[in-house]
């Protein structure tokens, strides 16, 4: 995968596809982000932090226009968040927000301080700072500077466009999130550059250190890579040693195939809380078939490329018919695995939805849908969080509600849905 070069008496280069597709991403999320935690009208202030350790020079060629990249793109729409929020509200509410710029090449960083200075954006350290060097050698003064800022809340997103799998060290987002509880990473992984050349050499064995493959991880994948659905093991496997490392509590994957090598990338969302993951779901739906994701829409749906080694998988588009025929998988799976979760006692809304959030594209208000569903045939009953059963007729689930196994079950010999 070919890395970006900018130089500040150049033009900057012609921006990719996929390139394209991931700020797409990240312009919608920032959009929905800011909408979803200004919603309270009493708030007066938000503040976050926005990090970009890639940054590169800031701007794009897009065929004969200029196109910003991260660093204009995280400014511009905290600044359209301030005066969309502001619009009729009685009581101001400001954006107090610092933005942190990170590249290793000293060509990029005097690219992008030439870009903001020209569109009148200072950069004094209070609220831009624009660092030359490694991320992983600035992220521990970057998150002082952030508990300094936010010593309570902590809010803040890492965007972490790496080139290839082996520039950001999985131990380093662990630290993220060990340190900043409501932080937020967005993380680019190379996966089929990393299972296509994976060699028992000690160059591989060195390459592949960030991410804390052992050298048995390393034969498993070699082992499987060529075998019969192999690849869709491998990428799970990936999937669950990210998770794992990190310790993030949700993911949502983004899956591209860049036109000009056709090897696939991961564009991940990471986080510890589960509205994090609803909103950047959201951007799926929001987006539709900007990305490549097969399966019905069911469980187990990861959106992996590996899973097209199925001829019977269709592309899911994430529309309408899409959507249809996810609520009927729904419908037809989550009966059992629901009654598993709630067999021994009650279990409460938000636990289902951090349950099930990593195995599905529904949203967690398509998990409710189904779940009332359910209740209105019978199936389970709700719980209010006094214990008192609610009627089956209700429409909407509170995080706190509980679902249980119905007070009046099936007839004996009357099979279940499931």
């Amino acid at each position: 995968m070919a890395s970006f070069q900018w130089h500040p008496d150049e033009q900057p280069p012609q921006i990719e596809s996929h390139s394209k597709a991931k700020l797409e991403v990240l312009r919608a999320y920032l959009r929905r982000y800011f909408e979803r935690l200004t919603m309270d009208p009493r708030r007066e202030e938000l503040k976050l932090d926005l990090v970009d350790g890639f940054a590169g020079g800031g701007t794009f060629q897009d065929h004969h226009k200029v196109l910003s990249g991260s660093p204009l793109l995280m400014l511009e729409e905290a600044r359209a968040a301030e005066d969309r929020i502001n619009r009729g509200r009685r009581k101001p509410l400001k954006m107090n927000c610092k933005f942190y710029f990170i590249d290793k090449e000293k060509s990029h960083t005097d690219h992008l301080r030439k870009v903001l200075t020209e569109r009148d954006y200072e950069i004094d350290d209070k609220i831009i700072s624009v660092q030359t060097g490694l991320f992983k050698d600035k992220v521990k003064n970057v998150i002082q500077s952030i508990r300094r800022r936010q010593p309570r809340a902590g809010r803040a997103i890492f965007l972490l466009d790496q080139t290839g799998f082996s520039q950001v060290e999985l131990e380093l987002v662990h630290y993220i999130f060990n340190e900043l509880a409501t932080a937020e990473v967005m993380l680019t992984f190379a996966a089929d550059a990393l299972i296509n050349h994976l060699a028992e050499t000690p160059k591989m064995i060195k390459m592949v250190k960030p991410i804390d493959l052992s050298e048995s991880d390393i034969h498993e994948i070699i082992r499987n890579r060529n075998s019969h659905g192999g690849r869709a093991l491998i990428q799970r496997t990936l999937c669950d040693h990210i998770l794992n490392v990190t310790q993030a509590s949700y993911y949502t994957p983004f899956f591209l195939r860049p036109r000009q090598s056709r090897r696939a990338l991961w564009f991940i969302h990471l986080s510890k809380h589960p509205t994090a993951r609803d909103v950047m779901i959201q951007q799926h739906w929001d987006i539709q078939n900007r990305f490549e994701h097969y399966g019905t829409g069911g469980f187990d749906m990861l959106g992996w490329d590996a899973l097209k080694e199925s001829e019977t998988l269709p592309l899911f588009h994430f529309g309408k018919l899409d959507e249809e025929e996810m609520q009927r998988q729904l419908l037809d799976s989550l009966p059992e695995k629901l009654f598993r979760l709630a067999e021994e006692e009650p279990v409460n809304v938000d636990a289902i939805h951090h349950h099930f959030a990593n195995q599905t594209a529904a949203r967690f208000a398509d998990l409710d849908k189904t779940i009332l569903q359910l209740v209105q045939e019978g199936e389970f009953d709700i719980l209010g969080p006094d214990g008192k059963a609610r009627s089956k007729s209700v429409r909407i689930l509170r995080s706190k509600d509980r679902v249980r196994l119905p007070s009046n079950p099936l007839l004996p010999g009357l099979p279940r849905r499931w």
